[in-house]
């Protein structure tokens, strides 16, 4: 949107939605390292496009240290084989530099581990006194019982939460924007499913207590067959359903349907 407000005191206000270049609406503005920034936006009133009254400078203070990665391996994750297709690619969290998080079928028993990079250099198994939900063992992890759980990894934070998982659509295909409201049913055999209450575009989100932010920030969806994450990116392309249909997601597989 776009408006000038003059306030009781007289000044001026400006409201804007400026993306790359300037430009009203435009794409999002990226940077290529993760650190502390500088940012200055300047405005000088000036003809024609609004771009043309806008300028802006982003001056990278101090780089991150932060992972800008995150990976599991195990047993049932890529059987201890780092170029094995069943490692598991954590998401990171929206917004949340240094935190990860992902959602799968985990059995009793079966060890796994962490670690930023896909190579056995800096491999870990835990943060802090924090850490909950599973033990540490000869060096690996593992959990009580079989399940489907949400792993997150808060780095700054110095936390591994690992807890039974809570899935939920949200939107209009569900009749409300309410969080925590339209919970999936999740199986013994790391299926979830939930019935679509109406028509309209498909939101489905991972709830976590140890990623305190919104639901969107743990946002994913079915795309042909396979669950995509949104990660840091910008809203996921729509997934038009309609009222009645049965999503599944499987959680040891990665892959969901829409029927």
């Amino acid at each position: 949107a776009w408006k000038i407000v003059l306030d009781d005191a007289g000044a001026v206000k400006a409201h804007t939605n400026l993306g790359v270049d300037c430009q009203n609406g435009g794409a999002d503005i990226a940077v290529e390292k993760g650190g502390l920034y500088d940012i200055t936006l300047t405005y000088n009133l000036a003809k024609g496009v609004i771009a043309n009254s806008y300028k802006y400078e982003v001056v990278l203070t101090k780089e991150s240290t932060l992972p800008t990665t995150m990976n599991m391996i195990g047993e049932e994750f890529g059987n201890w084989l780092w170029d094995n297709a069943g490692v598991v690619e954590l998401t990171p969290v929206h917004s949340k530099p240094g935190m990860f998080w992902c959602t799968r079928l985990i059995s009793a028993g079966k060890p796994f581990k962490f670690c930023a990079k896909k190579e056995w250099n800096g491999d870990f198994t835990n943060l802090g006194a924090e850490d909950t939900g599973f033990t540490v063992a000869d060096n690996n992890c593992t959990v009580a019982e079989t399940g489907v759980y949400t792993i997150v990894i808060d780095i700054k934070g110095a936390k591994i939460t690992i807890a039974k998982a809570e899935v939920f659509g949200i939107g209009d295909a569900f009749g409300s924007w309410d969080a925590g409201k339209y919970p999936f049913t999740i199986n013994e055999d790391g299926t979830a499913t939930i019935t679509t209450a109406a028509a309209g575009n498909l939101r489905i989100y991972a709830e976590s207590t140890a990623a305190t932010s919104d639901w969107w920030t743990r946002e994913f969806n079915v795309f042909e067959g396979k669950i995509e994450y949104r990660g840091n990116n910008g809203d996921q392309a729509p997934v038009a359903v309609t009222a009645g249909q049965v999503v599944t997601l499987n959680f040891a597989d990665n892959t969901g349907s829409i029927q």
